[in-house]
């Protein structure tokens, strides 16, 4: 694959598609857990300002994803350095920690399927350093492909009641 006159391997390919599918992915998310208009455990500018704080998460999510799919195109099959792993691993979580705050915020619950996927990736993050960059991304992926999996009813985690 050539991108802006420099030629990447079947290692460059991957981490593009890994990079794009990770967005594609969490974008899926995000549609999937749309909050409604009906009955809020919010006051409507507790929701609006936990809205607001949610979505910033989010876009800065996407944007960390990005940063680490082209710090994978780099370096496809060199070790993951923290640059790498903090990106990688990070949009993900930062995605995911936004749509807990938006998710409290209109229900007053908590998933426990976001809870399990930050574990997850927490997890990743502690063996990260002796990984590949290109595998990492695929953990990555895999994490919230299997998160998607699940909110489209394939299987359920219980959620989690917050309310004070």
């Amino acid at each position: 694959m050539i991108l802006g006159g420099v030629e990447f391997g079947a290692g460059g390919v991957a981490a593009v598609v890994l990079g794009l599918a990770t967005l594609v992915v969490v974008w899926r998310l995000y549609l999937g857990a749309r909050p409604g208009d009906d009955e809020r455990a919010a006051a409507p500018e507790d929701f609006r300002r936990a809205s607001a704080f949610a979505h910033a998460l989010m876009v800065g999510a996407a944007v960390l994803i990005g940063v680490g799919a082209l710090l994978v195109l780099a370096d496809p099959w060199g070790t993951a350095d923290t640059t790498a792993i903090a990106t990688v691993l990070g949009g993900p979580a930062v995605y995911l920690v936004g749509e807990l705050v938006l998710t409290r915020a209109d229900s007053g619950r908590i998933a426990a399927s976001r809870i399990a996927a930050l574990c997850c990736l927490a997890v990743l993050a502690l063996i990260a350093f002796a990984l590949p960059a290109l595998v990492l991304a695929a953990l990555a992926l895999a994490v919230v492909l299997l998160l998607s999996l699940a909110a489209s009813g394939w299987f359920r985690l219980p959620s989690m009641d917050v309310d004070e």
